[in-house]
């Protein structure tokens, strides 16, 4: 889960590491590590994910072994390309 969250951005992802490490003081490491294992079978490596599951207590069941959905990311292209470069004329 680290190395996800610093893989974008490492300095803006720094303060988000040192929560998590925070959150194996407050909860047992063990839960910790559950938790991030849901948050990622689910595609979800955020801070604020991993504490909800962990005040939900949802790191204590166990994960559905089913195929998941893909995870749509259709904000991300929202344009094509063409709308941000004037085509040349040649």
């Amino acid at each position: 889960m680290v190395e996800q969250l610093l893989e974008e951005r490492p300095l803006d992802r720094l303060r988000s590491v040192q929560g998590l490490l925070g959150l194996a003081r407050r909860y047992s490491p063990a839960r910790l590590e559950a938790a991030c294992a849901r948050a990622l079978h689910y595609g979800d490596a955020s801070y604020r994910r991993l504490k909800r599951i962990l005040a939900a207590g949802l790191d204590q069941v166990p994960l559905d072994p089913g195929p998941l959905q893909p995870e749509l990311r259709f904000y991300e292209y929202a344009r094509p390309v063409g709308d941000f470069f004037a085509e040349e004329v040649g």
